[in-house]
């Protein structure tokens, strides 16, 4: 009785243990770490953390919120040719490129509209007020975006013109990316003021500095 009792308890807890999730610690370029560096940097103020399921996956994922960089020239062109194309709108080879980014309906963003709908619209006027800047609103997905307004222009990444180079996984609440006419972009990932848009277009030489040392 007692060996049988030892065998059905070795086999439920091996049971157990196959049907737990597999939990993986990466970065979001999908370098992997520890579970260790994981917590360590998830403290950090400047790192976003996210976690994505699946029925036999666990994937804890680690980001910097701000990232930059410079694309070739070559890329630049096609982001303009292809920002372009959708909306419709010419874009000056000397203004800086502003895209506020949709991923998709989320935990984050499923709230209330009506005081997301006022500062977006308060958004897209000043925004437009300002000379040397092209700005676009662009989504991946479209589930979500109706409480942001009817006099938001939305035009969907079709070719994947942003999400493919900036953004490798769908950040919490939206994110935004500034393009120079050199190239040089500034990303900002996950949930943000859209009042901090306007800070770093006016501190150009900050908001870019540090792009290639």
């Amino acid at each position: 009785m007692k060996q049988r009792l030892a065998i059905l308890l070795f086999i439920i807890s091996n049971t157990i243990i196959l049907a737990q999730k597999k939990e993986i610690f990466v970065t979001d370029d999908f370098i992997s770490i520890t579970e260790a560096e994981y917590f360590a940097v998830s403290k950090d103020p400047s790192i976003i953390s996210m976690r994505f399921e699946t029925d036999t996956l666990a994937v804890n994922m680690v980001a910097k919120r701000v990232k930059k960089g410079t694309i070739s020239k070559q890329s630049l062109d096609s982001i303009r040719n292809d920002l372009s194309k959708l909306s419709g709108k010419e874009i000056s080879k000397e203004n800086i490129i502003v895209v506020n980014y949709y991923h998709g309906k989320d935990k984050c963003n499923s709230g209330g509209s009506g005081r997301v709908k006022s500062l977006h619209e308060t958004y897209l006027k000043n925004i437009q007020e300002l000379s040397g800047v092209s700005q676009f609103f662009m989504y991946k997905s479209p589930e979500g975006k109706k409480k942001y307004g009817k006099k938001l222009h939305w035009i969907k990444d079709e070719y994947r013109t942003i999400d493919s180079r900036f953004f490798p996984v769908n950040y919490p609440c939206g994110s935004f990316v500034l393009i120079d006419e050199k190239g040089n972009y500034y990303v900002r990932k996950g949930e943000y003021k859209l009042s901090n848009i306007f800070d770093l277009l006016k501190n150009k030489e900050i908001t870019f500095k540090g792009v290639n040392d």
